[in-house]
């Protein structure tokens, strides 16, 4: 992993850039992971409490497909912190995805409602369209391994399975095979999951993607990259951007 920004008593949070393929807390117990050679280099981290005993100072995960930025608080006060910016809204982070346009992606996958009627005209929209998509989430196929979307036209047991909070995904198509995506709150998932829902699954993705998944010979690595990222400063409150 590259390490973006190195932590300093002024600044005390660890941002690295994370390679696909390792995850970024270790699954199990001696597992590799980011955070476990982050605690490696800076043995500070693992005196921080976090959500999980074993996650300690970690903020902002991504998925084990997914490279790139990745935040951990290096003392209890950065953490805490930063976790009430996350709670109030004032992160905001940014997926850069290479896509197919698949527009029966939803119905070959399985589970997603219906798209909202206002989503639909951007199957083949025109570069440099945004929009934003919205839905509650659930687990789905075997042991939660993935999860749909939940609105109000899903169906009565899907809505029963679904969480109550609603998730938000600023979709921009800058190109017929480029998206750039901006959450606040995110949940597992919750962007390539949307993307295959509107017909724009990843390249590479062996989940949310139907050419993949379908298919026995496999294109890669996941065309996805955590390529920014905005949060107040732990210790001022002052707004901080890193980008790569």
């Amino acid at each position: 992993m590259d390490i973006i920004h190195v932590p300093t008593n002024d600044s005390p949070f660890l941002l690295v850039s994370k390679p696909a393929g390792i995850p970024s807390a270790p699954l199990f117990e001696g597992d590799d992971s980011v955070l476990t050679q982050a605690v490696e280099m800076y043995p500070q981290i693992a005196s921080v409490h976090g959500k999980k005993q074993v996650e300690h100072g970690l903020v902002h995960r991504i998925d084990t497909e997914t490279s790139g930025l990745v935040l951990i608080a290096t003392s209890q006060q950065s953490y805490d912190s930063l976790i009430q910016s996350q709670k109030e809204g004032k992160f905001q982070k940014w997926y850069r995805a290479e896509i197919e346009r698949i527009p029966d992606c939803a119905s070959r996958l399985g589970g997603f409602p219906p798209l909202p009627e206002e989503i639909r005209s951007y199957s083949s929209s025109c570069d440099g369209d945004t929009f934003v998509i919205q839905s509650a989430f659930r687990a789905f196929a075997q042991k939660g391994r993935e999860v749909r979307p939940v609105t109000n036209d899903a169906g009565r047991a899907a809505q029963k399975k679904g969480g109550s909070v609603l998730y938000s995904t600023e979709i921009c198509l800058e190109d017929r095979n480029t998206a750039i995506c901006r959450i606040k709150a995110g949940f597992r998932h919750q962007v390539r999951c949307h993307l295959a829902w509107c017909g724009f699954p990843v390249k590479g993705d062996r989940i949310y993607n139907p050419n993949e998944k379908e298919s026995d010979i496999k294109s890669g690595i996941m065309k996805f990259f955590a390529c920014k990222i905005s949060f107040p400063h732990p210790l001022t409150g002052l707004p901080l951007v890193f980008q790569m």
